[in-house]
């Protein structure tokens, strides 16, 4: 049984990707219905402040660790994933920053090692953590304890690494750090310390050195970049644009061919949908390429063909052929599952078989993927002509069965041939249906 797709240039909703939002000033002033309402708006990741201002000279309360994990799972009810950041202060602006107080070094350390249950439990909704703490608006500099030092950046970076699940990735401020690091940029997964930690770029194209984000000098300035747009095919690139105030005769790139082009560059995964608009979201809107920055961010999986067996007997094995391309500026970095379900013709039962073998993480982005697997049909699977759907679930189990959580792919629904996206599942119906004996 064989069968062709049709892309789609529709804006698609996925997790873990897109333009993102604010939580609310502090996690613990998020309330359900805004939760809801930011996921019924399209937005699948929220930026979340966790405010630990009065907390500098003393350990975590228990209401705080408390409110934490209960603005986890009003995440997890809404079927949205935060990004969150511990900070100590939050200046008023660009330029007053200079008072702003953090804590001292094992004060930090903490609480962090408080945080570190907090975060395993409920990293299903995690979708990166930003490393915050440190300095004003917790982005590592301006530090009044003095933690941008060499040793006191690591000790922080190792804590925080740490109390965050293996399989969640950790985003720095400042390539510099990085590149100290680690000189070369990391491969994918190959089991260093560098290959967990991305950027986040809080003045993404907002001036010549995005505002401080990059060295002074054209060379140093040239290598940081290349290593940044290296690093980001292996951890998770996140940005917000920013008024350059800060900046010496700035000349921010706000052209849609700047965010085109340093959009694909450093695969951009997400981007603040709020900050700082003047400059940038309203002049791409006007230039045009604002649907296509949406649609561009993080993976888009566009399925191309599928080949599999078409009359496999209940108890014995199948096989599956798959073509599909990412169309998106950057890979899927957190795990995820890909399944067949078979639904029964008359009954609608549902079966799902795993495709263990089948990463979606190594799907890259701007490249075709062709990707095969046998599937085992269970035993005692009644006889029939059942349906062919493709799902990629979340891959925590907590989440794997919430539809709100699988990725769609970029595919138009043709009801013609019975092809097109199951709400209710969240598998995608490939048109095919496969005869069980």
């Amino acid at each position: 049984m064989e069968t062709t797709f049709r892309a789609t240039d529709a804006e698609i909703a996925n997790p873990e990707r897109g333009m993102y939002v604010w939580a609310a000033d502090n996690l613990a002033a998020w309330t359900q219905a805004q939760a809801d309402a930011q996921f019924k708006a399209g937005y699948r990741i929220v930026y979340a402040p966790v405010r630990l201002d009065e907390h500098v000279d003393a350990n975590l309360p228990a209401n705080l660790l408390d409110d934490l994990s209960e603005g986890l799972a009003k995440a997890r009810r809404a079927g949205l994933k935060v990004i969150p950041r511990f900070i100590y202060n939050y200046p008023g602006g660009e330029t007053g920053y200079q008072a702003a107080q953090d804590a001292p070094l094992e004060r930090v350390l903490g609480h962090i090692g408080q945080l570190k249950p907090v975060l395993a439990a409920n990293a299903d909704v995690i979708a990166y953590l930003q490393a915050g703490f440190v300095g004003a608006w917790g982005e590592w500099h301006t530090s009044s304890n003095k933690l941008t030092l060499p040793a006191a950046r690591m000790r922080i970076r190792d804590a925080l690494l740490d109390a965050l699940p293996a399989n969640r990735f950790l985003q720095l401020r400042y390539p510099p750090y990085l590149m100290a690091w680690a000189p070369q940029a990391p491969r994918w997964r190959d089991g260093s310390t560098a290959a967990r930690i991305g950027v986040h770029n809080d003045c993404f194209l907002a001036s010549n050195t995005d505002v401080g984000t990059y060295s002074e000098d054209a060379a140093t300035r040239r290598r940081e970049r290349d290593y940044v747009a290296a690093l980001s095919a292996v951890a998770p690139f996140g940005a917000e644009t920013c008024n350059p105030a800060d900046a010496v005769n700035p000349t921010p790139r706000g052209d849609c061919a700047d965010i085109l082009r340093e959009g694909r560059q450093f695969g951009l995964t997400y981007l603040n949908d709020t900050y700082y608009r003047k400059l940038f979201h309203t002049r791409w809107q006007a230039q045009g390429c604002l649907a296509e920055v949406r649609r561009s961010m993080g993976y888009r999986f566009e399925l191309s063909t599928l080949r599999h067996s078409s009359t496999v007997a209940a108890g014995e094995s199948g096989k599956l052929a798959l073509t599909l391309r990412n169309s998106g500026w950057a890979r899927a970095f957190n795990p995820r599952g890909v399944y067949v379900l078979l639904r029964h013709g008359a009954t609608g039962a549902v079966v799902r078989i795993a495709l263990a073998s089948i990463d979606p993480r190594t799907w890259l982005p701007g490249s075709t993927s062709r990707v095969s697997a046998e599937f085992a049909v269970p035993r005692g699977t009644p006889a029939g002509a059942y349906e062919v759907l493709l799902a990629l679930p979340d891959g925590a189990a907590s989440l794997a069965g919430d539809a709100r959580y699988s990725v769609r792919p970029a595919n138009a629904d043709d009801a013609a041939g019975s092809q097109g996206w199951d709400e209710r599942l969240g598998a995608f119906r490939t048109g095919t249906t496969l005869k069980i004996l």
